[in-house]
Protein backbone atom coordinates (compact mmCIF):
# COMPACT_ATOMS: atom_id res chain seq x y z
CA UNK A 1 0.00 0.00 0.00
CA UNK A 2 0.98 3.44 -0.70
CA UNK A 3 1.11 6.45 2.24
CA UNK A 4 0.86 9.58 1.90
CA UNK A 5 2.08 11.58 5.08
CA UNK A 6 1.73 14.96 5.72
CA UNK A 7 2.93 16.39 8.98
CA UNK A 8 1.87 20.20 9.72
CA UNK A 9 5.15 22.70 9.97
CA UNK A 10 4.80 25.44 12.70
CA UNK A 11 7.94 24.70 14.27
CA UNK A 12 9.40 21.12 14.21
CA UNK A 13 6.88 19.91 16.73
CA UNK A 14 4.36 18.09 14.78
CA UNK A 15 7.38 16.58 12.26
CA UNK A 16 9.18 15.02 14.71
CA UNK A 17 6.80 13.47 16.95
CA UNK A 18 5.45 11.89 13.70
CA UNK A 19 8.99 10.38 13.04
CA UNK A 20 8.27 6.84 14.81
CA UNK A 21 4.91 6.78 13.16
CA UNK A 22 6.58 7.16 9.20
CA UNK A 23 9.37 4.66 10.64
CA UNK A 24 6.51 2.32 11.87
CA UNK A 25 4.91 2.40 8.17
CA UNK A 26 8.41 2.10 6.65
CA UNK A 27 8.86 -0.94 8.78
CA UNK A 28 5.48 -2.33 7.68
CA UNK A 29 7.17 -1.96 3.97
CA UNK A 30 4.47 0.37 2.63
CA UNK A 31 5.44 2.65 0.00
CA UNK A 32 5.65 5.97 2.16
CA UNK A 33 5.71 9.77 0.33
CA UNK A 34 6.00 12.28 2.53
CA UNK A 35 4.43 15.79 2.39
CA UNK A 36 5.60 19.13 3.89
CA UNK A 37 6.64 22.70 3.59
CA UNK A 38 9.73 25.17 4.47
CA UNK A 39 12.06 23.96 7.11
CA UNK A 40 9.72 21.04 7.97
CA UNK A 41 10.09 19.80 4.36
CA UNK A 42 14.38 20.28 4.71
CA UNK A 43 14.22 18.73 8.05
CA UNK A 44 12.02 15.92 7.03
CA UNK A 45 14.35 15.45 4.04
CA UNK A 46 17.54 14.72 5.83
CA UNK A 47 15.63 12.46 8.41
CA UNK A 48 14.56 10.30 5.80
CA UNK A 49 17.03 10.71 2.84
CA UNK A 50 15.19 7.66 0.69
CA UNK A 51 11.83 9.02 1.01
CA UNK A 52 10.26 11.75 -1.81
CA UNK A 53 9.31 14.45 0.27
CA UNK A 54 6.92 16.37 -1.58
CA UNK A 55 6.03 20.44 -0.99
CA UNK A 56 3.04 21.96 0.70
CA UNK A 57 1.73 25.09 1.16
CA UNK A 58 3.26 27.11 4.60
CA UNK A 59 0.30 28.02 6.81
CA UNK A 60 2.79 30.97 7.76
CA UNK A 61 1.05 31.69 10.98
CA UNK A 62 3.25 33.86 13.86
CA UNK A 63 2.62 34.64 16.75
CA UNK A 64 3.31 38.20 17.36
CA UNK A 65 0.81 39.11 20.30
CA UNK A 66 1.00 37.75 23.83
CA UNK A 67 -2.74 36.57 22.94
CA UNK A 68 -4.00 33.81 20.70
CA UNK A 69 -7.39 34.83 20.48
CA UNK A 70 -6.01 37.88 18.75
CA UNK A 71 -3.58 36.30 16.77
CA UNK A 72 -6.08 34.22 15.47
CA UNK A 73 -8.54 36.79 14.98
CA UNK A 74 -5.52 38.37 12.68
CA UNK A 75 -4.45 35.49 11.01
CA UNK A 76 -8.24 33.42 10.61
CA UNK A 77 -8.52 34.58 6.66
CA UNK A 78 -5.14 33.70 5.91
CA UNK A 79 -5.59 30.36 7.86
CA UNK A 80 -8.60 29.15 5.58
CA UNK A 81 -7.08 30.28 2.39
CA UNK A 82 -4.00 28.21 3.51
CA UNK A 83 -6.24 25.08 4.03
CA UNK A 84 -8.20 25.58 0.82
CA UNK A 85 -4.83 26.02 -0.95
CA UNK A 86 -3.56 22.81 0.46
CA UNK A 87 -6.45 20.93 -0.07
CA UNK A 88 -6.13 22.08 -4.01
CA UNK A 89 -2.53 21.29 -3.75
CA UNK A 90 -3.05 17.92 -2.33
CA UNK A 91 -5.61 16.85 -4.31
CA UNK A 92 -3.26 17.21 -7.39
CA UNK A 93 -0.61 15.51 -5.67
CA UNK A 94 -3.02 12.21 -4.75
CA UNK A 95 -4.17 12.48 -8.39
CA UNK A 96 -0.47 11.86 -9.53
CA UNK A 97 0.66 9.36 -6.82
CA UNK A 98 -2.36 7.86 -6.13
CA UNK A 99 -2.09 6.71 -2.56
CA UNK A 100 -4.12 4.17 -0.73
CA UNK A 101 -3.99 6.21 2.52
CA UNK A 102 -3.47 9.40 3.91
CA UNK A 103 -2.14 10.38 6.89
CA UNK A 104 -1.97 14.44 8.57
CA UNK A 105 -0.34 15.49 11.24
CA UNK A 106 -2.79 18.66 12.12
CA UNK A 107 -2.82 19.65 8.74
CA UNK A 108 -6.26 20.30 8.05
CA UNK A 109 -6.76 20.09 4.43
CA UNK A 110 -5.41 17.15 3.34
CA UNK A 111 -8.35 14.66 3.83
CA UNK A 112 -9.54 13.92 0.25
CA UNK A 113 -12.82 12.16 -1.26
CA UNK A 114 -12.58 8.59 -1.84
CA UNK A 115 -9.37 8.27 0.07
CA UNK A 116 -9.41 6.86 3.42
CA UNK A 117 -7.73 9.86 5.68
CA UNK A 118 -6.35 9.65 9.63
CA UNK A 119 -5.49 13.07 11.07
CA UNK A 120 -2.93 13.28 14.07
CA UNK A 121 -3.97 15.77 17.14
CA UNK A 122 -3.88 16.18 20.94
CA UNK A 123 -4.97 19.96 20.80
CA UNK A 124 -8.77 18.87 20.24
CA UNK A 125 -10.32 21.23 22.89
CA UNK A 126 -9.29 25.15 23.62
CA UNK A 127 -8.49 26.47 26.39
CA UNK A 128 -9.55 29.89 26.64
CA UNK A 129 -10.66 30.98 29.43
CA UNK A 130 -14.29 31.33 28.05
CA UNK A 131 -17.12 29.14 27.54
CA UNK A 132 -18.12 30.40 24.35
CA UNK A 133 -15.39 31.36 22.84
CA UNK A 134 -14.19 27.44 23.65
CA UNK A 135 -17.29 26.23 21.82
CA UNK A 136 -16.67 28.68 18.87
CA UNK A 137 -13.22 27.11 18.59
CA UNK A 138 -14.01 23.56 19.34
CA UNK A 139 -16.91 23.43 16.89
CA UNK A 140 -14.21 25.56 14.15
CA UNK A 141 -12.07 22.11 15.00
CA UNK A 142 -14.61 19.85 14.71
CA UNK A 143 -15.43 21.10 10.99
CA UNK A 144 -11.96 20.11 9.96
CA UNK A 145 -11.47 16.76 11.82
CA UNK A 146 -14.64 15.07 10.64
CA UNK A 147 -13.27 15.28 6.74
CA UNK A 148 -11.33 12.70 8.21
CA UNK A 149 -12.07 9.34 8.75
CA UNK A 150 -10.26 8.55 12.20
CA UNK A 151 -9.20 11.02 14.93
CA UNK A 152 -5.72 9.46 16.25
CA UNK A 153 -4.48 11.20 19.36
CA UNK A 154 -0.48 10.46 20.73
CA UNK A 155 -1.71 10.05 24.54
CA UNK A 156 -2.05 6.81 26.66
CA UNK A 157 -6.43 6.73 27.16
CA UNK A 158 -5.50 6.33 30.59
CA UNK A 159 -6.39 8.53 33.77
CA UNK A 160 -2.51 9.03 34.08
CA UNK A 161 -1.87 11.05 30.41
CA UNK A 162 -0.10 14.00 29.45
CA UNK A 163 -2.95 15.90 27.35
CA UNK A 164 -5.50 16.11 29.90
CA UNK A 165 -8.20 18.39 28.54
CA UNK A 166 -6.83 19.29 25.77
CA UNK A 167 -7.77 16.18 24.38
CA UNK A 168 -9.99 13.95 27.21
CA UNK A 169 -12.62 16.45 27.17
CA UNK A 170 -13.30 16.67 23.59
CA UNK A 171 -16.20 15.00 22.41
CA UNK A 172 -17.34 15.60 19.72
CA UNK A 173 -16.12 12.43 17.86
CA UNK A 174 -14.43 9.17 18.84
CA UNK A 175 -10.65 8.88 19.86
CA UNK A 176 -8.15 6.47 19.05
CA UNK A 177 -4.97 7.11 21.52
CA UNK A 178 -1.87 6.04 20.15
CA UNK A 179 0.29 6.17 23.75
CA UNK A 180 3.65 7.93 24.44
CA UNK A 181 4.65 8.64 20.98
CA UNK A 182 8.32 9.93 21.02
CA UNK A 183 11.22 9.62 18.74
CA UNK A 184 13.51 9.59 21.77
CA UNK A 185 14.61 6.39 23.79
CA UNK A 186 15.98 6.53 27.08
CA UNK A 187 19.80 6.58 27.00
CA UNK A 188 22.35 5.85 29.63
CA UNK A 189 24.93 7.45 28.95
CA UNK A 190 27.42 10.12 30.16
CA UNK A 191 27.13 13.35 31.33
CA UNK A 192 27.97 16.19 28.82
CA UNK A 193 26.10 19.40 29.92
CA UNK A 194 24.57 20.84 33.15
CA UNK A 195 22.35 22.44 31.06
CA UNK A 196 20.50 22.18 27.57
CA UNK A 197 18.79 25.02 26.37
CA UNK A 198 16.45 23.30 23.59
CA UNK A 199 15.05 26.24 21.07
CA UNK A 200 11.73 25.36 18.95
CA UNK A 201 8.45 26.49 17.29
CA UNK A 202 7.54 29.52 15.29
CA UNK A 203 9.51 33.36 15.05
CA UNK A 204 9.36 36.09 16.10
CA UNK A 205 9.16 34.26 19.60
CA UNK A 206 12.26 31.60 19.05
CA UNK A 207 14.34 34.49 18.47
CA UNK A 208 13.28 36.38 21.03
CA UNK A 209 13.57 33.67 23.72
CA UNK A 210 17.34 32.85 22.33
CA UNK A 211 18.17 36.87 22.41
CA UNK A 212 16.76 36.39 26.49
CA UNK A 213 18.89 33.53 27.09
CA UNK A 214 21.71 35.00 25.78
CA UNK A 215 21.34 38.35 27.97
CA UNK A 216 21.12 36.09 30.96
CA UNK A 217 24.42 34.40 30.02
CA UNK A 218 26.20 35.13 33.53
CA UNK A 219 23.19 32.95 35.29
CA UNK A 220 25.39 30.28 33.55
CA UNK A 221 28.82 31.27 32.99
CA UNK A 222 30.15 28.44 35.25
CA UNK A 223 27.90 25.69 34.06
CA UNK A 224 28.99 23.67 30.95
CA UNK A 225 25.65 24.46 28.53
CA UNK A 226 24.69 23.52 24.93
CA UNK A 227 22.40 25.55 22.39
CA UNK A 228 19.72 24.03 20.06
CA UNK A 229 18.48 26.94 18.25
CA UNK A 230 16.42 25.31 16.14
CA UNK A 231 16.96 27.06 13.25
CA UNK A 232 20.27 26.45 10.39
CA UNK A 233 19.52 30.13 9.00
CA UNK A 234 18.94 32.10 12.10
CA UNK A 235 22.12 34.80 12.31
CA UNK A 236 25.74 34.17 13.79
CA UNK A 237 25.82 34.75 17.42
CA UNK A 238 28.96 36.01 19.20
CA UNK A 239 30.75 32.39 20.99
CA UNK A 240 30.11 32.21 24.77
CA UNK A 241 31.97 30.96 27.08
CA UNK A 242 30.99 27.07 27.91
CA UNK A 243 28.44 27.15 25.83
CA UNK A 244 28.25 25.21 22.45
CA UNK A 245 26.01 26.24 19.74
CA UNK A 246 24.54 23.91 17.24
CA UNK A 247 21.91 25.52 15.03
CA UNK A 248 19.80 22.38 14.22
CA UNK A 249 20.20 18.78 15.83
CA UNK A 250 18.74 15.54 14.13
CA UNK A 251 16.88 12.90 16.03
CA UNK A 252 19.46 10.54 16.74
CA UNK A 253 21.47 14.00 17.88
CA UNK A 254 19.29 15.53 20.15
CA UNK A 255 18.07 12.09 21.77
CA UNK A 256 21.97 11.85 22.83
CA UNK A 257 21.84 15.47 24.08
CA UNK A 258 19.07 16.03 26.00
CA UNK A 259 20.52 12.55 27.81
CA UNK A 260 23.62 13.50 28.13
CA UNK A 261 21.94 16.59 30.01
CA UNK A 262 20.69 17.11 33.98
CA UNK A 263 18.45 19.89 32.84
CA UNK A 264 16.47 20.84 29.92
CA UNK A 265 15.32 24.63 29.09
CA UNK A 266 12.70 24.25 26.82
CA UNK A 267 9.12 25.10 25.43
CA UNK A 268 5.99 23.54 27.02
CA UNK A 269 4.94 22.26 23.46
CA UNK A 270 3.12 19.26 23.83
CA UNK A 271 5.47 17.33 21.58
CA UNK A 272 8.61 18.06 23.89
CA UNK A 273 6.93 16.50 26.78
CA UNK A 274 6.28 13.38 24.94
CA UNK A 275 9.86 13.12 24.54
CA UNK A 276 10.42 14.31 28.29
CA UNK A 277 8.35 11.47 29.34
CA UNK A 278 10.46 9.14 27.58
CA UNK A 279 13.65 10.48 28.63
CA UNK A 280 12.79 11.68 32.48
CA UNK A 281 14.74 14.16 32.04
CA UNK A 282 13.79 17.48 35.01
CA UNK A 283 13.31 20.35 32.95
CA UNK A 284 12.20 24.24 32.94
CA UNK A 285 9.37 24.93 30.41
CA UNK A 286 9.02 28.55 29.08
CA UNK A 287 5.79 28.54 27.17
CA UNK A 288 5.74 30.43 23.80
CA UNK A 289 3.97 33.79 23.99
CA UNK A 290 0.04 33.24 22.50
CA UNK A 291 -0.28 29.72 22.77
CA UNK A 292 -2.56 28.67 25.43
CA UNK A 293 -2.38 25.12 24.60
CA UNK A 294 1.25 25.63 26.22
CA UNK A 295 0.26 28.15 29.24
CA UNK A 296 -2.07 25.55 30.09
CA UNK A 297 0.08 22.43 30.26
CA UNK A 298 3.07 24.17 32.27
CA UNK A 299 0.33 25.14 34.55
CA UNK A 300 -0.88 21.85 34.82
CA UNK A 301 2.52 20.35 35.33
CA UNK A 302 3.66 23.01 37.56
CA UNK A 303 0.70 22.24 39.64
CA UNK A 304 1.04 18.09 39.52
CA UNK A 305 4.98 19.40 40.71
CA UNK A 306 6.26 17.99 38.22
CA UNK A 307 7.64 20.66 36.58
CA UNK A 308 9.17 24.55 36.91
CA UNK A 309 8.07 27.45 34.80
CA UNK A 310 8.21 30.88 33.99
CA UNK A 311 6.31 33.06 30.96
CA UNK A 312 8.85 34.52 28.43
CA UNK A 313 8.95 37.73 29.28
CA UNK A 314 9.54 38.18 32.84
CA UNK A 315 12.23 35.23 32.03
CA UNK A 316 14.75 35.06 35.47
CA UNK A 317 17.18 32.21 35.03
CA UNK A 318 19.38 32.62 37.77
CA UNK A 319 16.01 32.57 40.09
CA UNK A 320 14.34 29.36 37.57
CA UNK A 321 17.96 27.41 38.34
CA UNK A 322 17.24 27.40 41.77
CA UNK A 323 13.42 26.72 42.01
CA UNK A 324 13.65 23.94 39.54
CA UNK A 325 15.50 21.55 41.95
CA UNK A 326 11.71 21.10 43.77
CA UNK A 327 10.62 19.71 40.07
CA UNK A 328 11.85 16.37 39.42
CA UNK A 329 10.19 15.68 36.08
CA UNK A 330 7.65 12.55 34.83
CA UNK A 331 7.87 9.59 36.64
CA UNK A 332 7.75 6.45 34.98
CA UNK A 333 5.08 7.07 32.63
CA UNK A 334 3.97 3.44 31.25
CA UNK A 335 1.86 3.18 28.19
CA UNK A 336 -0.57 0.44 27.77
CA UNK A 337 -0.84 1.56 23.68
CA UNK A 338 2.22 0.17 21.46
CA UNK A 339 2.34 1.18 18.02
CA UNK A 340 3.17 -2.00 16.59
CA UNK A 341 -0.52 -3.24 18.33
CA UNK A 342 -3.06 -0.20 18.15
CA UNK A 343 -2.28 1.00 14.55
CA UNK A 344 -2.57 -2.06 13.13
CA UNK A 345 -6.49 -2.36 14.89
CA UNK A 346 -7.57 1.00 13.92
CA UNK A 347 -6.23 0.68 10.57
CA UNK A 348 -8.62 -2.43 10.58
CA UNK A 349 -11.58 -0.77 11.95
CA UNK A 350 -10.85 1.63 9.14
CA UNK A 351 -10.55 -0.35 5.61
CA UNK A 352 -13.75 -2.27 7.03
CA UNK A 353 -15.59 0.11 7.47
CA UNK A 354 -14.50 1.31 3.83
Amino acid sequence: MKLLFAPQHWGLGHITRSIPIIQYFIDQKFEVELACSGAGKDFLSKEFPNLVVHELPDYNINYPSNSMVWNMFLQIIKLHKAIIHEHFVCKKLCNKIKPDLIISDARLGVAQKGIPSIIISHHLHFPLGNWFLEWISDTWAYFFYKTFDQLWVPDTGQQVNLAGNLSHNFKKMEKHFLGIVSRFKKLKIDKQFDIAFILSGPEPQRSFLEQLILNQKDSFANLKCVLVRGNQNAKPIEKIPNLDVIPLALSGQINKIMCASDLIVCRSGYTTLLDLAVIQKPAILIPTPGQPEQEYLANELFAKRLFYWQEQYSLDLEQALIRCKEFKGYPDIESTEKLDVVIPYYLKKLFNKK
